[in-house]
Parts: C-alpha cells; structure tokens; sequence
C-alpha cells in the first residue's frame, strides 16, 4: 500500500523519510518512522503519552480505508501531535497537573474530531508547563521538555512538548493552544512555526482544560508555513480569504518600540532577516507602539484569568464528571507559580474580587477601546501587518530560567524577558505566526514575529509563505545522543533572589535542577559538562 496523498507527502519528505517522494511510502510506514524516531529521542521528553500500537492500528485502518477505494485526503493517515490539555479518546487528558493524572474523557475535543474526519491520526499527547501556565515547560512532576538543539535548555511554553516534537522530526505538525504565547513562542524557541488563528476560528469548545475564553485558542506547530496553510485549511471555521501575496512593494509595520532591547546574541540573525525582506521589496513602515502597549497594560490580565479560570475549569470538571473540586485540583498543583496564582483566584471570594462590574468593564469597554485603537494605528500607516522579534532573546538553561533568566548580562524576570511582543495580541484576538531565521551566536533558534489585523488570517499566511521563500532554510538540529532509557527530572529549591541588583552569595536565582534518572549517553555528557564546569571555575 502506498502513500498517495500529495501534500502529506510534501510534509513527509520535509520531516523525516528523507529522499521519500509520493507514492513511495504507505501510512503505517511513515507511523512506523515517526515511532522509531521518538523512541530514539526518549528522553527529550516531549510526549504525556504514545501508544505504539494504537498508532500503528490507525494509520493502517487509513491504508486500508484508501485500499478499498475510499478518498482518504486531505490527510492520507498523517500523525498528528495532541498537546495534553486537549481532550482525545483513548488517551488521559492531564494538562501537567497531577489532579488529574489518569483522567480520561469521554469524548475527543472537537478540533480533534476534525483531524479524524480529515483522515488524520493522532500520534499521541504532548507534555506541556502545568495548567499551561508558563513559557518552558518545566514540569516538577512529569520532567522538562528538552531543546533538541541544546538539551539542556527548554523549548519555551506552554506547548512545548508540541514543539518540540515537531522540531526533533517527530511529527510533521501538532495541536498547541495560545493564550498569551504559548504557540509562538515554542516556535520561536525550537526552530518550528508556530502559528495562533484569530479567536473563535479553531473550535475546541468543551473538550480542553481552559484558561481564559476570552483569549484561549488552540493553534497548530508544524515544520514550515506551507505545512501551516495545509492544516489551518482543515482546521479552521473561519475561511478567509489567502491571496498569493508578491512581497515587493508590500508595507509592513515595523514598531521601532519593539525592537529595542535585542539579545546581543539575536542581533545578526534578527537584521539578516529583515534585510532579507527589504531586498525582496518589502517597505518597512517605521512608527512607535508604545501608547498601544501602554494601553494594553490597561487590560488587567490576572482579573480576566482570576474570575474566568476557576469558572470554566470547574465547569469543565463537572462537565466530564470528574469526582475532583477545584480546591482539590489547586491543592496538588506542583510547580511554584501556578499554584501561587490559582491559589489567589480561588481562596478569594468570587463575588468580591473581581467582581462582575470589575470583569465586564475590561471586556466591554477596556478591550474594546485596545481594538479601536490597534485598527487606528494600522491604517493611519496604511498597514496590515507588522514584524517584531518573537522574542528578544533565545531559549534559556533549564537550571537557569524559572523565575529569572539573564538577558543581556542581568537576570530578568522570565515573563517580562519573554512576553514583551506576543503578550499584546490575545486580547485584540488577532491572528499571528512566529516563523524561523536562524540561530543566534550560540547555536539556538530564533524566530520572527507577524501579526495581522483580526480575521485577516489568509492575508496573514499569504504573506507568511512568499516570506519563507526569502529567508535561509532552518537548519536541522544536531543528532542528540542515544536517550532511551532515561528520562529528564527537576529538583525544586526555592528561589529567594528578589530581583533588585546583582544576585548575593547566598541567592538563589533558579526554581529547578536538572538532572536524569536511568541510564543514557545523554545523562552521560551532561554530568561530564557539569562536572567539567565545576572544575574550570574552581
């Protein structure tokens, strides 16, 4: 039985079965190489759970299903990675927290059920930061997700595990959700695309562990734009318009605001890009976004998460009929930041703080106002897009990136390092994309960052594909040492840096530890290192 789906074939050669070409290569065996590829890369850590056989099972009931006669595309039987805050029969649904460890729903999410009908396979759950708060997936309980071009840096969050399977050709796309980040910058950080839609086009209603509706949507990561397009036509309720865009003569909004502060690290391959595009013939509009950042500040994010969270994840609870309360959940949650927030949003009384009148004026007024004045700023320019670095510096050490990471010579706190451009546009649900560039000076991923105005998302991807076009191809990450058998762990220490100044001898500037348990030839080299380093500064 062989391949014949023409543009999963595409994704095919571009992810693992180098030199494969259509019709060469059958469902089950592309499943069989994608299997045998995570296996060999163990120990990033990347997957909550994978199911061989039923992988296996379901790529060839596809085989079969186009055997005997049936149109089997747009998907051909391709795997596809599910982040693990989002529901799949068969599997648990956890979402990185150990309350609901082993749960497993009784209905597939939606968008999930679109993968299916579109002849899809699920090739397994993602690990991802705790509740999906947070931007490395660094999970105390279920381990870091590893960066397969540094494998002792994280891979950026809260999709991590999406990310980086994809990067590690492990999958030639996967499910990432986005409320403030959390599939850009995983993109960014591992080389991949990571692209969130405007809000309300991908359907997941019911069937994921929610943060906050008002800017939560699932959004997918996949190798190169192209790949994007494919699933984003299958996904998506929202059919907008794709033109095929020709960059010369195209205007894009370039924010001077946000391009200042730059990783001395970044520097080279952020202006190699943007040369790239001028020489294309892209105009680059130069104007100052601060009063819209300011504004934006103006939208009190923590009330927005403190009166919807502890709502839709208890409705959410009821719904599948777990015997869990939401004080139970908040209870167990293991990772420091998380569990602080959550424990502010639901040990206050909900009719106190933030009261209705205090919630409703951020979204029907505060909001609102943002929107108007983000749709100003874009026409007073005559723009429809705008260009920012993803984020300013590269993905960071794992014992050295929770709650500070060092940018630029000090130590920064993590969400201000990381959030400084794609934080603004959740709550305008505008679609965006992170697309990668390159590496910065010490060898790490780095992406760049569009964004369009709201359901504009086909101008957006357009604009996105003839980009790719023009930029160097993104090299593969190196061959990480034989893995299986181990698996990475952190240990918590509690951090008492305060952040003021430069650290004292007895600060404590990191959360976690990194460290392995099982035996591997990657446990082998990072203990070498470490102890390597010891030694140099002694």
């Amino acid at each position: 039985m062989h391949w014949t789906c023409k543009l999963a074939a595409t994704i095919l050669v571009s992810v693992s079965l180098y030199g494969a070409t259509e019709g060469q290569v059958s469902a089950t065996d592309y499943a069989e190489a994608l299997i045998a590829q995570n296996q060999l890369n163990e120990c990033l850590n990347n997957f909550a759970a994978l199911h061989p056989h039923q992988v296996l099972a379901d790529a060839k009931a596809v085989d079969e299903l186009k055997a005997s006669g049936h149109d089997t595309k747009p998907l051909c039987g391709l795997p596809f990675a599910v982040k693990d805050n989002i529901d799949v029969v068969g599997y648990p649904t956890v979402a990185g927290t150990p309350a609901l460890h082993g749960m497993r729903p009784t209905n597939s999410s939606p968008i999930v059920t679109r993968l299916l009908e579109a002849h899809g396979v699920v090739l397994g759950k993602t690990h991802m930061e705790e509740l999906a708060e947070g931007l490395t997936t660094i999970n105390p309980v279920y381990g870091p997700v590893l960066n397969p071009y540094n494998n002792v840096f994280d891979v950026g969050g809260s999709s991590g595990g999406t990310g980086g399977v994809v990067s590690a050709r492990g999958a030639p796309g996967g499910f990432c959700s986005d409320t403030a980040g959390s599939c850009r910058i995983p993109g960014a950080h591992t080389g991949t695309v990571g692209f969130r839609p405007s809000l309300g086009c991908y359907n997941a209603a019911g069937g994921i562990v929610p943060q906050t509706t008002s800017r939560d949507t699932v959004g997918v990561i996949a190798r190169t734009v192209r790949d994007v397009i494919l699933f984003d036509s299958i996904f998506s309720d929202c059919h907008y318009p794709r033109p095929d865009l020709v960059l010369k003569g195209t205007r894009l909004g370039y924010p001077v605001n946000y391009w200042k502060g730059l990783d001395t690290r970044t520097v080279q391959t952020f202006q190699a890009a943007l040369e790239a595009l001028v020489v294309a013939g892209v105009e680059l509009v130069e104007f100052d976004m601060g009063l819209l950042t300011a504004e934006g500040a103006e939208i009190e994010a923590e009330l927005l998460l403190a009166y919807e969270m502890p709502r839709e994840v208890s409705r959410y609870l009821a719904t599948h009929r777990y015997n869990i309360s939401m004080m139970h959940l908040v209870d167990q949650i293991a990772s420091p930041y998380p569990k602080a927030l959550m424990e502010q949003r639901t040990s206050l009384n909900l009719d106190a703080w933030p009261t209705p009148s205090d919630y409703y004026y951020n979204i029907r007024e505060v909001i609102p106002k943002l929107k108007e004045l983000h749709d100003r700023f874009l026409s007073a320019y005559n723009v429809h897009l705008t260009v920012t670095p993803t984020t300013h510096l590269p993905a960071g050490p794992i014992n050295q990136v929770q709650p500070w990471v060092m940018y630029n010579g000090k130590l920064v706190d993590t969400f201000d390092a990381y959030g400084q451009t794609v934080f603004l546009g959740p709550p305008l649900g505008i679609p965006a994309i992170s697309i990668p560039i390159g590496l910065s000076t010490d060898g790490l991923p780095l992406g760049i960052h569009f964004q369009a105005r709201p359901e504009e998302d086909g101008l957006l991807l357009g604009f996105s594909a003839a980009v790719e076009k023009v930029l160097p191809p993104m090299p593969a990450p190196p061959s990480t040492p034989a893995c299986r058998g181990c698996t990475p762990k952190v240990k918590l220490q509690a951090a008492n840096y305060s952040g003021v100044g430069q650290p004292g001898r007895d600060d404590v500037t990191s959360l976690f530890t990194l460290h392995f348990e099982g035996q591997c030839a990657l446990k082998d080299g990072v203990e070498f290192a470490d102890s390597s380093n010891v030694h140099t500064e002694l």
